[in-house]
């Protein structure tokens, strides 16, 4: 045996023992590190689960707790009416606050019987609620003395407010018609809750032995029915004549107050030493009938009018003209009713409104003037004139309500009087130069209009004339031959009631046209209209014209242009192809399955969407926090960790 071989063998052997004596040191140390960190995450876990379980469960939802808000007490900006150098208590300033108080609260039952006995301004009554506390003692209802544990007072002073209604001196009442008239506007207008309380019917016996209208119960004795009843913030009158043949005058009267409401006005609080007196003041609303009128009883059985014509109008007057009384009635009439007064307006256009406004008058009465009136002494060119007249009956005629009333053959707008009608704006003139010549409108162009339609179409009116044209168009309009109508203009067309909303089909249509003539031109009876290019016949359905002259100033045309529409067919449908799969660029077809069927298994893979937690936010698992995965991860690479360590151990002793 070689003695260095054995001493290489021995120092060898040396080595290696202690190579792997430091492995298995350093695996031990390994394992008892993986071992600890180990028992850290057991320990922990727990903590970490209980602490999720517990945790906000609206955090999760990233939504935010409201946090616990503690009260505001704001402080009572009614106190701030306080005097300044007041040294009041704080706690005796709440008072003043309270007494402003709404006015549908201040009501009293009983305030006809105390407005009455008329109780002296700022007189203090003791409460009945003494054992009231402090905040609850201000009372609205009157004047208050409160006692107890704060020494409160309330002043309240009683105002009055009236509104008188009262008739004209004289009214005329017809049998078998009804007057109306509207008193002026209730101060603080009438409440709601009111309205039925103040509605009356009065019936009325005409005394001759008196010549009064003596009030009764029984209404088959009355000979004039009065119903007094709101209308908006006023009250309103209506009178009807109901009796019998009670023909003269009587005098109505009434004086009546009746009460409708208060309400309260907080005027200041006063402080003397310990006592705080608050001032208010009541309005107490009354309506006061003041009625003294003669009322004149009708009996007549003339049959009422239903026409009313007024003549002879001069509209055309020219520059530096002064207005002059020129209207008159047919003969006819003369006994039934006349001309009471004509009126001239000047007008000019209010910038601020948008409207026409009189700012000058002319009266064939002079009594109508008043004082400061601007009068109309000429007539200047350019201007804008209205013209405006009444009629007064005579001898106890009477109109119907279906009247209608003419001036120079026009219809006007009138409303009935209390002794006949009144036409406001029932002429108008721009005072011109005078036209030296009248030149005929020979022929009537219109471009542009559409004249068929098909079935389901609506009506449209695109109708217009050439430039410079003397015939001023007005309106289009159809008319069907199953009655229905259709107009372009919306004066007409609202009060159509068989409309014609679409043309239906195996209706005939026919088109017309409404013209007038401009200044200085008219038609006659050989005017030919010319429609889209082509002559049409026409028939004159209505027109204003002069009888001496024959000339025509308006026309309304129905034309010979008809259409009747047809039913649309409806096509059959056509066969819809399969449709064929488009090709997409860059994909490859699929291969065609195998002949033999495969069994496919599909993995679904469920992700739980989540939403992370905000920046610094101190949140647990379920929200998003890190915490128990990190230890988790911990326990995991301990144990990792140990069985590393072990095997090493093991590897080395071998």
């Amino acid at each position: 045996m070689n003695v260095s071989h054995f001493d290489k063998q021995a120092q060898r052997e040396s080595t290696c023992s202690l190579v792997h004596g430091t492995w298995r040191c350093v695996g031990a140390k390994i394992a008892c590190a993986g071992a600890c960190a180990l028992m850290v995450g057991q320990l922990l876990l727990p903590s970490v689960a209980l602490a999720t379980e517990c945790a906000d469960p609206a955090a999760g939802t990233d939504e935010v707790a409201a946090a616990p808000v503690t009260p505001t007490v704001a402080e009572d900006a009614a106190a701030t009416t306080a005097p300044a150098a007041s040294t009041a208590p704080a706690t005796d300033a709440a008072p003043a606050a309270q007494a402003t108080v709404e006015p549908q609260q201040t009501a009293p039952t009983g305030a006809t019987d105390e407005s009455n006995d008329a109780a002296p301004a700022e007189q203090n009554t003791p409460s009945d609620n003494a054992a009231t506390p402090a905040n609850d003692a201000i009372m609205p209802c009157g004047v208050t003395d409160v006692v107890g544990g704060s020494d409160v007072r309330v002043n309240t002073t009683v105002v009055p407010r009236y509104t008188d209604c009262a008739l004209p001196s004289n009214v005329t009442l017809e049998k078998g018609q009804s007057y109306t008239y509207d008193f002026p506007d209730v101060e603080g207008g009438i409440p709601e809750a009111l309205a039925s309380e103040v509605v009356e019917v009065k019936y009325y016996r005409a005394d001759a032995a008196s010549g009064t209208l003596v009030e009764v119960q029984d209404a088959s004795m009355s000979d004039v029915t009065a119903r007094f009843e709101p209308a908006g913030d006023h009250m309103r009158l209506t009178l009807t004549f109901t009796g019998g043949a009670a023909d003269g005058s009587y005098r109505l009267t009434r004086n009546e107050a009746l009460y409708i409401g208060s309400a309260l006005e907080y005027t200041g609080t006063d402080y003397e030493g310990s006592s705080t007196i608050v001032n208010e003041t009541r309005y107490d609303y009354y309506l006061r009938y003041v009625i003294n009128s003669e009322i004149t009883l009708v009996a007549s059985e003339n049959e009422a009018l239903h026409n009313l014509n007024v003549n002879d109008v001069k509209t055309d007057y020219a520059p530096g003209e002064a207005p002059r009384a020129t209207a008159t009635i047919p003969v006819a009439d003369a006994d039934k009713y006349e001309i009471a007064y004509e009126c001239w307006e000047e007008m000019e256009l209010d910038e601020g409104s948008g409207e026409s406004v009189p700012v000058a008058f002319w009266y064939s009465d002079p009594a109508k003037y008043t004082p400061g009136m601007k009068k109309i002494d000429h007539f200047e060119e350019g201007k804008f004139y209205m013209y405006s007249v009444e009629l007064r009956l005579k001898d106890g005629i009477t109109v119907g309500d279906d009247c209608d009333m003419n001036v120079n053959g026009h219809w006007t707008h009138h409303i009935k009087t209390v002794n006949g009608v009144f036409a406001p704006n029932a002429e108008n003139m721009l005072c011109e130069q005078p036209i030296d010549e009248w030149r005929a409108i020979d022929v009537i162009e219109i471009n542009g209009a559409t004249t068929t339609f098909k079935a389901g179409d609506r009506p449209v009116f695109t109708a217009n004339v050439p430039t410079g044209s003397n015939s001023l168009p007005q309106c289009e309009f159809w008319t069907g031959s199953d009655g229905s109508e259709v107009n372009s203009q919306e004066f007409w067309d609202q009060n159509i009631t068989n409309h014609i909303d679409a043309f239906k089909p195996g209706v005939t249509y026919r088109y017309g046209i409404y013209l007038k003539s401009a200044r200085g031109f008219y038609f006659t009876s050989d005017t030919k209209l010319v429609i889209n290019g082509q002559e049409c016949g026409y028939q004159v359905a209505d027109s204003v014209s002069d009888e001496d002259s024959g000339w025509i100033y308006t026309l309304w045309l129905n034309t010979d242009l008809t259409f009747t529409p047809e039913a649309t067919p409806t096509p059959d449908p056509l066969p819809t192809p399969d449709p064929k799969p488009t090709p997409q660029p860059g994909v490859k077809p699929a291969a065609k399955p195998a002949a033999k069927p495969v069994a496919t298994t599909t993995t679904t893979k469920t992700v739980e969407k989540t939403t992370p937690a905000k920046k610094g936010d101190a949140v647990l698992a379920t929200t998003g926090d890190t915490t128990a995965m990190t230890v988790a991860a911990l326990g995991i690479a301990g144990a990792t960790v140990a069985a590393v360590g072990l095997a090493a151990t093991k590897r080395r002793e071998h």
